[in-house]
This record gives structure tokens, C-alpha cells and sequence, in this order.
């Protein structure tokens, strides 16, 4: 349940993190150029994480390379999803305040430029591993080699960072940014009805209410 869980809420929030891009660039917050990179980004992303399903169709120890194609496709989707709210920030020009620290605008551009060069780094390294998977069916040498610590392969070292710039960080950033960013409002809303028929006070017409119940109460002609 895990799996899915997470592949429908990363789909959910491509989509309302684009509507907040749309905005963004509708108040003058960001380029054009921006804003039509993060279409791609949109459409690319939601395409891969949707493509994650494939662990659940072909069997890890029957086809490990199909099987690994579904989560390669997945740390692209987050590759594209790191650079694009990096950029989104920065642009933006937002400046945020963590625990005892007030990060200005400068502060938060290099924090974030850190972030996704370092991510991009171990990212590197473990889409390499991905795609030797997918390609070979077995894992690179690498990932077998022992670590520095002791009882640990390079490749449990690889994934346990990757895992800590991917999914522990992200998970920091956007409390950061939901403390401190004005909220995303959704508004449903119904435009007034119009009736056709008599009313007990004498209209006809079109602009006619209900003559019973709560909503004649609540529309008026």
C-alpha cells in the first residue's frame, strides 16, 4: 500500500504545484521562459510517476530490468521536480524563516543552489546504478563493493543518501515553505440557479425561485 500511496499524492501534487507555478507567473513572479519549462516539467513528471506502476506488473527476481525501469523512471520525475521548485525559489525571490534562523533572499538562493547540487551528485551516481540495472539485469560492481562502514556495501551507502536527498530533505523543505509561503486556496463555487415557472409571490418566468423548500429561502429573484 505504501507504493501506490505515495505514486498518487506525487501525482496530485504535480498537479497543484503547477497551478501554483500558473499563478506565479500570472502575478509577474516569474519569466515566460520559466513558465513554459515548467509545463514540460508538469507533463514529463506526472508521465514517469505514473509509469512507477511497472514494479507492480513485472516482478523484481522475473524481469529486474522492467522492473527497475518503472522506479528509473520515478528518479527522473524527482530529479525534474528538485530543479524545477529550486528554480521556483529562487526566481521568486522568497526568503524564509526556520526555527531561530531568518534566511534573506541571497541566503535562501544559496541554500538551494547546495541543495540541488549536491542532490544532483548522489543523483548521478544512483541513476547510473538504475540504468546498469535495467540494461544488464544485475547490479553494478560498485554497488557490491565494501563501504567505509563496516558491514555495508557501496550501494546501501549510494541509496541511503540519495533516500536522505530525495525523500527526509524534501519532506523539511516544504515544511519550510508551508510555514512561511501564502497557502494555495481551492474555492468551489455554484453560479445562482435560474428557475423557469410561477412564484407564490406572482413572478414568472425564468427569473422565477423554487416555491418550496430551503432555496427559495436562499435564491431570490
Amino acid at each position: 500500500m505504501y507504493f501506490p500511496l505515495f505514486e498518487y499524492s506525487l501525482v496530485v501534487y504535480l498537479v497543484l504545484d503547477y497551478a501554483n507555478t500558473k499563478l506565479s507567473y500570472k502575478r509577474g513572479e516569474i519569466p515566460t521562459w520559466f513558465f513554459k519549462w515548467s509545463q514540460i516539467v508538469a507533463v514529463l513528471s506526472i508521465i514517469l510517476s505514473i509509469g512507477f506502476r511497472m514494479i507492480f506488473v513485472y516482478v523484481a527476481y522475473e524481469d529486474p530490468g522492467k522492473h527497475t525501469a518503472g522506479f528509473l523512471g520515478l528518479q527522473f520525475a524527482l530529479v525534474l521536480v528538485a530543479v524545477q521548485n529550486t528554480l521556483y525559489v529562487v526566481m521568486t525571490g522568497h526568503s524564509y524563516r526556520f526555527a531561530c534562523f531568518n534566511l534573506d533572499t541571497a541566503r535562501t538562493a544559496r541554500i538551494a543552489w547546495t541543495y540541488l547540487i549536491l542532490n544532483m551528485c548522489i543523483t548521478s551516481v544512483k541513476l547510473y546504478g538504475t540504468i546498469f540495472i535495467v540494461k544488464h539485469g544485475y547490479g553494478p560492481d560498485l554497488y557490491k563493493q565494501p563501504s567505509f562502514i563496516p558491514g555495508k556495501a557501496t550501494g546501501q551507502i549510494i541509496d541511503a543518501v540519495w533516500m536522505l536527498f530525495n525523500a527526509v530533505i524534501p519532506l523539511i523543505i516544504a515544511s519550510v515553505r508551508m510555514n512561511n509561503e501564502t497557502p494555495l486556496e481551492i474555492e468551489i463555487s455554484l453560479p445562482t440557479p435560474i428557475y423557469v415557472g410561477e412564484s407564490s409571490s406572482g413572478k414568472s418566468g425564468e427569473a422565477a425561485p423554487l416555491t418550496s423548500g430551503s432555496a427559495a429561502s436562499s435564491y431570490n429573484a
